[in-house]
């Protein structure tokens, strides 16, 4: 057991680090008041090799193992989460195509949009379909040499610009989660109506809106896998991302507890920093507890992943565990601040409305511990 960082990886961290701090941490705030995609800072880290960090180097991407891009989304949720999760939308829905695309199919859609720096969207969420993933109610249904989709989306992260979308749909509804199957869609097909962004209480520079697929035709090359792969597909991808995205959780928990300590060492109450009172110095503990306890569990469900070991418990453990890390350490960051805590002059409260979807996306708290309860009795 080394948990050590291999030189590799503390490049990968360094790098990543210099960047964020650079690109993103400056501008973080005006685009989350804009509610706008930066395409400034997804260019330059396009240009800087920091996208696709998962896609085998031989379609373009970085080639990262799981532990590797969890070093890297740390220091991306440390700058800004917003930010983070459309820059590295990618990270997700590119994740069918690795999984279950032919060498044909990775070669004919992976690597152009790899190359070109175009974003792809992960589609399973629906107006009435959250975590119930199997009672999905979009139809893909074949005709001739053709499917054709209808139905929608909704809650798609990064919907409004995507070039690509990575859709699932049920092509066997009697059959239930063995009958859905994934399509990857081109963003331009005419039938394809994009909703406004929806407004968020945070994550603001990452869009999300509604999608409606119109009898929207594709061809069969253009079905990912077999019929009835869809479930197999998204759950294989939830495994590899679930750690992904806690490790933006643990960014955005240290950050709250960079803040809270560094405000605690300059405001004075009662002719002393607040940093020397016990009330605060034990929320600052629990808070950098929660920040160490939370990345190991990362890296442990990351590691599995990478070593071939089934992760799904892990994965759900670090989810649950970093999301409530994120959320308490933002809301302990506020309390610690005080009044400031309260104002948008402040990091704080962009963190506590940043940190709350954590506990909601990619499969509820409670679905995580649903998970956890069930692979107790695997």
């Amino acid at each position: 057991m080394n948990l050590d960082l291999s030189a590799k990886q503390r490049s990968i961290q360094e790098r990543t680090r210099d960047f964020v701090r650079r690109e993103v941490m400056p501008v973080a705030a005006l685009w989350d008041r804009q509610a706008a995609f930066p395409w400034s800072v997804h260019r330059a880290a396009h240009e800087a090799g920091l996208l696709n960090k998962y896609v085998p180097q031989a379609y373009g991407g970085q080639g990262y193992t799981l532990v590797e891009g969890c070093v890297a989304n740390e220091e991306w949720g440390f700058g800004c989460t917003g930010i983070s999760t459309g820059v590295t939308i990618n990270d997700l829905g590119l994740l069918p195509l690795m999984l279950g695309a032919s060498p044909e199919q990775k070669e004919r859609f992976l690597a152009p949009i790899v190359r070109e720096g175009l974003l792809a969207s992960f589609c399973v969420t629906e107006p009435g379909t959250g975590s119930d993933v199997a009672n999905l109610q979009t139809r893909a249904v074949r005709k001739g040499n053709a499917w054709v989709i209808r139905g929608r989306k909704k809650w798609i992260t990064m919907a409004p610009h995507a070039h690509y979308f990575l859709v699932f749909a049920a092509t066997d509804p009697d059959q239930g989660h063995k009958g859905l199957s994934c399509f990857c869609v081109p963003g331009d097909h005419a039938q394809i109506q994009r909703g406004a962004a929806l407004a968020k209480m945070g994550q603001k520079a990452a869009l999300a809106s509604e999608l409606e697929f119109q009898d929207v035709d594709v061809p069969q090359d253009h079905l990912i896998g077999r019929p009835g792969d869809g479930f197999k597909i998204i759950m294989g991808a939830f495994d590899f991302s679930r750690p992904s995205l806690s490790a933006q959780a643990v960014g955005l928990a240290r950050r709250a507890l960079e803040e809270a300590r560094a405000y605690a060492a300059e405001r004075e109450a009662f002719d002393q920093p607040i940093r020397n009172f016990q009330g605060v110095g034990f929320l600052l503990a629990e808070m950098d507890i929660r920040v160490e306890a939370a990345r190991l569990l990362v890296f442990q469900a990351a590691w599995q992943k990478d070593q071939g070991v089934r992760n799904t418990r892990a994965a759900a453990i670090c989810k649950t565990f970093g999301a409530d890390a994120a959320m308490a350490n933002a809301t302990e960051a506020a309390q610690v601040l005080g009044g400031n805590g309260y104002s948008e002059d402040y990091p704080a409260a962009k963190l506590m409305r940043d940190a709350k979807i954590f506990q909601i996306y990619e499969g509820t708290t409670q679905i995580q511990k649903h998970i956890i309860a069930r692979e107790m009795y695997r």
